[in-house]
């Protein structure tokens, strides 16, 4: 039992449950950072191909296709667009403007996306940052005149 004299110093314990300590976390952080990994390269992958387009409301329509994204606010970012927009947390991103065309409060324009569907146009219901875009889709940025009295969106022609 001399060789195990050691552990009666209570420093040396100390010592060896750090090391201990150390040597787990070390091992966890590793996990977790290949897990990590392994994640972003599968969402890469992921990534969907969108044909997107931006209207600026005065009959320059200008289309992006073959936009990759994995969000609708990532598939602008990867089209080159310049953007301005307001994070609202959870709640996501509002777009104030596009290349340079902001929003106008006293002409009653803002921005808003639209998908197309069979019967048309849809308004899209969520903040561009939280849509998960499907592969295919094709979704337009109108600058989209507003009723004042009920601030409904007209859709793009």
């Amino acid at each position: 039992m001399r060789g195990l004299a050691f552990l009666k110093n209570k420093w040396a314990l100390a010592a060896m449950g750090i090391l201990c300590w150390a040597i787990a976390a070390s091992l966890v952080s590793g996990y977790y950072y290949y897990q990590y990994n392994d994640l972003v390269t599968r969402l890469e992958g992921a990534k969907a191909t969108i044909n997107l387009g931006v209207d600026y409301g005065n009959g320059t329509r200008v289309w992006y296709n073959g936009t990759k994204g994995l969000t609708l606010y990532d598939a602008m970012l990867n089209a080159g667009w310049n953007i301005d927009g307001k994070s609202y947390g959870v709640m996501g991103m509002y777009i104030k403007a596009i290349n340079g065309l902001e929003e106008s409060n006293s002409n009653f324009r803002y921005w808003g996306w639209w998908s197309w569907t069979d019967f048309g146009w849809a308004h899209g219901g969520s903040a561009c940052d939280k849509y998960v875009v499907s592969p295919g889709e094709t979704i337009l940025w109108y600058y989209s005149p507003t009723d004042p009295n009920t601030f409904e969106m007209a859709p793009p022609p």
